[in-house]
This record gives structure tokens, C-alpha cells and sequence, in this order.
């Protein structure tokens, strides 16, 4: 009788591991981008705020993902993947070479405005780990 029950279990278990994850997943998966996003000691007091880290396709000025955090605490880790894209209908686009930088707002705001700090634009490929941005630049 406990040989039937744990039997059964077994392939209950064994079934439902064995269900197919949508397609979705495996993409966020495969294309995340993780790394530090740093700040240089010369300007570390002036960079309070909002930190954006920004993805960007090709030339497009539009941003493709972002990932936003309030006040955080540096170094600080990140992941940005398909599922931060600002458009579902472009998620496809997220994969091959993308342009990543990161932006501390003070406003709060996406946009860079006169007194935000960032990193410089680095050329990474969808699914890179151990990313280092460094916010050294003031936005003037």
C-alpha cells in the first residue's frame, strides 16, 4: 500500500515537472543582461535620485526597456530582460546588439535634464552578464 501511494506520488510529481514553460520564458531567460552599475567618487555626492538603467536598440533615441529604482544603493545590481521592453509588440526586438547605459535623475523623470548624472552608452549583446556601468558623466 505505501508502495502505491509513493508510486503515485512519484509520477504526479514527475507530470507536473513536466510541463512546458511558454515560449516567453525561455527569451527572458536566455536574453537578460545582468551587471553593477557603479558611480566614480569624483561626483558620488551629486547623484541622488532615480536610477534608470535604459536599453536602446540600434540608433533609436526611444528606449526599448527600462528598469527603474528609487534611491538606490551603490554598486547596485541589475537585470533588465524582454519582459522590462516599454512596448510588448517590441519585445522581438530585444536580442542581438543593444545599447545600455544607466541615468540617476534627480527630477525623477526618464528624461535627461541639466544636473543628472550618467554612465557612458555601452554596446552589450541580449543575454551578457557581468556588465559594468560607470556614472561618471554630469548631464550639462
Amino acid at each position: 500500500m505505501k508502495f502505491k501511494i509513493l508510486l503515485l506520488t512519484f509520477f504526479g510529481l514527475f507530470i507536473t515537472a513536466c510541463q512546458e514553460l511558454p515560449p516567453e520564458a525561455y527569451l527572458i531567460d536566455k536574453y537578460k543582461i545582468q551587471g553593477k552599475v557603479y558611480i566614480d567618487d569624483k561626483i558620488k555626492n551629486q547623484c541622488k535620485g532615480t536610477l534608470f538603467i535604459i536599453v536602446r536598440k540600434g540608433s533609436s533615441p526611444q528606449p526599448l526597456a527600462v528598469k527603474r529604482s528609487l534611491h538606490p544603493d551603490f554598486p547596485y545590481d541589475f537585470t533588465i530582460t524582454p519582459a522590462d521592453v516599454l512596448m510588448p509588440e517590441r519585445a522581438n526586438e530585444f536580442e542581438g546588439e543593444l545599447i545600455l547605459m544607466a541615468r540617476i535623475s534627480k527630477s525623477g523623470s526618464p528624461m535627461p535634464q541639466k544636473g543628472d548624472c550618467e554612465s557612458d552608452a555601452l554596446v552589450v549583446n541580449a543575454g551578457d552578464k557581468d556588465i559594468k556601468l560607470l556614472i561618471k558623466n554630469i548631464v550639462k
